[in-house]
């Protein structure tokens, strides 16, 4: 299922982000201002859109791979959370054992409405837990923009080190998510510590198809339904050694992302679905089997 785009530029305009998820002190982004000043312990991600329009403002979501050491601290920490619900289910099955009895020690004509209900059990497979994944995602526009120019719009985020994934041109808060998930094919490149990476751009193919029929005279696409069968509606342009992004990040050492082929994964918003246009010695496709070229 395609994305519309016009719907997620609407959406990026309705819906509040809130930093949900990743934390806030390790994940934030570098705002637009004269003088920057980068952490030189920091890890960075820089990353671009197809548009510099406030109108067609839109963000993405990428997913940190969970290390060991993450993993480790997870387990712990929903262990911990299951152990505080069940004591709690244990006070609250106390009261309720006292309650049925005495219900179920009256006559017919004495009770008054039903039997109290046996509370849940809490267990780890029905404990109400975010999943890991869900901790590491990292919000990425559409607001916060670095810098706004030539028809795209760049975002510089310090984020913590790892592999990420693309996860989609997806934004979300605490209550609602909007956008379509890459689930069925994506990329992924590491940061490493102390580097600012250079990620690439994420283009929405609608708005470029639409410029480019203006410009030759043929009908425009009313949406990213009307693309060519071969372009689904998010491509990946990738990112070049010594590319000038801004002049106020010439003074730093960028390097650009390795991508390699990423997916499948879980749609954990349940929006739509697709996957990332073919990227030639990336990632490819056969039908619905995903071909890494890495």
């Amino acid at each position: 299922m395609r994305p519309s785009i016009l719907a997620l530029a609407l959406l990026a305009a309705a819906l509040p982000v809130s930093a949900l998820g990743a934390d806030a002190e390790e994940f934030a982004a570098v705002g637009d201002k004269e003088v920057i000043t980068l952490d030189p312990a920091a890890s960075y991600v820089v990353l671009q859109t197809n548009s510099d329009s406030s109108m067609y403002s839109f963000g993405l979501t990428l997913l940190r791979r969970p290390t060991d050491a993450d993993r480790s601290d997870y387990i712990r920490r929903r262990g911990e959370a299951l152990a505080k619900a069940h004591a709690k289910w244990e006070r609250k099955h106390a009261s309720w054992a006292a309650d049925a009895g005495r219900w179920d020690a009256m006559k017919p004509n004495q009770r008054a409405g039903k039997r109290p209900v046996e509370p849940v059990e809490p267990t780890d497979a029905n404990l109400a837990f975010p999943p890991i994944d869900r901790e590491n995602m990292v919000q990425v526009g559409p607001f916060d923009r670095f810098a706004k120019k030539d028809g795209r719009s760049t975002f510089v985020h310090k984020v913590k080190p790892g592999r990420y994934v693309f996860y989609g041109p997806i934004i979300f808060n605490a209550n609602a998510a909007g956008g379509t998930c890459m689930c069925m094919g994506s990329i992924e490149f590491e940061v490493p510590e102390r580097t600012i990476v250079h990620a690439g751009m994420m283009t929405l193919n609608w708005m470029d198809e639409r410029a480019k029929a203006k410009a030759e005279g043929r009908p425009v696409p009313k949406t990213d339904l009307d693309l060519p069968p071969e372009m689904n509606a998010v491509s990946w342009e990738l990112p070049r050694a010594g590319a000038s992004i801004d002049p106020r990040l010439s003074a730093y050492r960028i390097v650009p992302a390795e991508m390699r082929a990423a997916g499948p994964f879980p749609n954990y918003f349940g929006v739509g679905i697709d996957r990332i246009t073919a990227i030639p010695g990336i990632i490819t496709y056969d039908r619905d089997r995903i071909v890494a070229a890495n």
